[in-house]
């Protein structure tokens, strides 16, 4: 499977995009690059192009209650062909987003087909259970799973990290006597990323160098990465709020803050320099409602429900102490570095 991660030297330079596969290596062809600028320009042009001659037969799929991405269909409408009349042109249906990323305002598209029942959207930086296709504006794929699969939104491409908390998750599931799992209400849609949110210059197989990227997905489940276990979740981590954790380093030591247990560098761990307060309840209802009667203050945030091995649930409400009151968190605060008591 060709996978969609990108691999990051996190010791040379936190770059380089490419395709992972669990039974044989790839060979990755990176070009010397175009302006990133100007390469948007050129991909955009062709995407609009492409979603303006392209339809999707919007009544077959609107009319399901689980629709699947072999359900969905995209076909190209030739010169002199009319739009059927149960079918509608993607580019009338799709919204059009915006991201920053690698310091370029980049602009993408998302067919939103099912927004997801279930009451959780993913953060970008979260883990997801999904099913997907992945092909190229002439129709060729070049990857897709065969049963639902888990991803870290931050070690597949940008547009991934950018499109999928724009949906919801599943509102339930059930366990099939084959072993599989049935998910019902979850979200469903189609990613149309330029080339600079998706491998740019580097090249695959069956996926050219600057290849603009089309991604149906069914989102399942997600869940809130604390990648370095440090009582932040990653998504807090994001210091400057652009959505990339790669560029967010405290104490300049090489290490990302998402992945360093001591962001300050300061010799006290993050999780010393946090105050935690766990709640647990044999009830996820009940755990909610003392959740939602808590009062929280401006440094105060709540982490999500897990359930436990036990089967019960649990939650914390983590306090970004600041002891000597200047505004920065002990745990960012390499001048405040005793443990928390």
């Amino acid at each position: 499977m060709n996978n969609i991660f990108k691999v990051l030297f996190i010791f040379a330079v936190l770059i380089s995009v490419m395709a992972c596969n669990e039974d044989e290596e790839e060979t990755v062809t990176v070009v010397p690059e175009n302006d990133r600028t100007e390469q948007q320009v050129e991909d955009l042009a062709a995407l609009e192009n492409y979603l303006n001659t392209h339809y999707y037969n919007a009544a077959e799929v609107n009319a399901m209650e689980n629709p699947t991405i072999d359900d969905l269909e995209i076909t190209e409408l030739l010169e002199g062909e009319t739009i059927p009349s149960d079918a509608t042109l993607l580019i009338s249906a799709v919204e059009t987003k915006s991201t920053t990323y690698s310091e370029v305002e980049y602009e993408y598209y998302i067919l939103n087909i099912k927004q997801g029942e279930g009451v959780v959207s993913p953060m970008f930086s979260d883990k997801v259970r999904v099913n997907y296709s992945g092909f190229l504006m002439d129709g060729t794929e070049f990857d897709r799973s065969s049963t639902p699969v888990v991803f870290d939104l931050v070690y597949v491409v940008a547009g991934w990290s950018r499109a999928i908390p724009h949906f919801n998750v599943a509102s339930s599931f059930a366990s099939n006597s084959d072993g599989t799992v049935s998910f019902d209400g979850y979200g469903m849609g189609v990613m149309f990323l330029p080339s600079g949110l998706g491998y740019y210059s580097a090249s695959q197989t069956s996926i050219p160098s600057y290849s603009n990227l089309i991604f149906k997905f069914e989102l399942m489940q997600s869940e809130t990465n604390d990648h370095d276990s440090d009582g932040i979740p990653s998504y807090l981590e994001d210091i400057n709020l652009d959505s990339d954790l790669f560029n967010d380093d405290k104490d300049a030591n090489t290490f990302p803050n998402f992945i360093d247990q001591d962001d300050d560098g300061d010799g006290t761990i993050t999780a010393d320099e946090i105050k935690i307060e766990s709640y647990n309840d044999p009830s996820r209802a009940a755990l909610q409602t003392l959740l939602d009667a808590l009062e929280l203050t401006s440094n105060q945030f709540l982490s999500p429900i897990k359930q436990n091995t036990d089967g019960t649930y649990s939650a914390n409400r983590v306090t970004l102490v600041d002891t000597n009151g200047n505004e920065i968190p002990n745990y960012l605060d390499a001048t405040e570095s005793d443990p928390i008591e």
